[in-house]
């Protein structure tokens, strides 16, 4: 067994490598125990290591060590179904919104409500038509960057974003 070093090493390295990832799946990548995670994930969010954000029913998990505030917020909506398909669509469309994203949500105030959390956290603007992008450079350098965390999850959106 390792050392709680080593593992709130190694816990840390997961988060820095895929941030955002919520505690389930944590547990999974980490193979520790409820108890073990949580009391690590702790000790790292005491250290300052570690922040956490609130998804509806889940925490996220964020490195504060690598990265910047702003990377952290574009991950925070990467890693949320909703957000990730209007981030999706303003990129397919020069960093505006597209209607046809609006056009496919059965809870139009889930989306609504999307819209007006990102741009809360400055991740959209909006003119007069649609949301824009902020940053869509920054936007496409951080899921470079953090293609393989991705890769399943942007997949399944941009299939979906093609429709039938």
């Amino acid at each position: 067994m390792l050392a709680k070093s080593d593992t709130r090493t190694d816990l840390l390295s997961i988060i820095q490598d895929n941030p955002g990832l919520h505690f389930r799946e944590l547990q999974r990548r980490s193979g520790l125990a409820n108890g073990q995670l949580e009391y690590h994930l702790y000790q790292l969010e005491k250290e300052l290591k570690v922040s956490k954000r609130k998804d509806g029913k889940l925490l996220r998990y964020f490195s504060n060590i690598s990265g910047n505030p702003k990377e952290r917020v574009i991950l925070y909506f990467l890693r949320s179904r909703i957000s990730r398909e209007i981030i999706i669509d303003c990129l397919a469309h020069e960093g505006k919104a597209s209607t046809r994203a609006f056009e496919r949500w059965k809870k139009k105030s889930d989306y609504a409500e999307m819209i007006n959390a990102m741009k809360a956290d400055e991740v959209l603007s909006q003119d007069s038509e649609a949301p824009i992008l902020e940053d869509r450079k920054l936007v496409l350098t951080i899921v470079k960057k953090y293609k393989q965390s991705f890769l399943d999850t942007m997949a399944s959106a941009i299939i979906d974003l093609l429709g039938p």
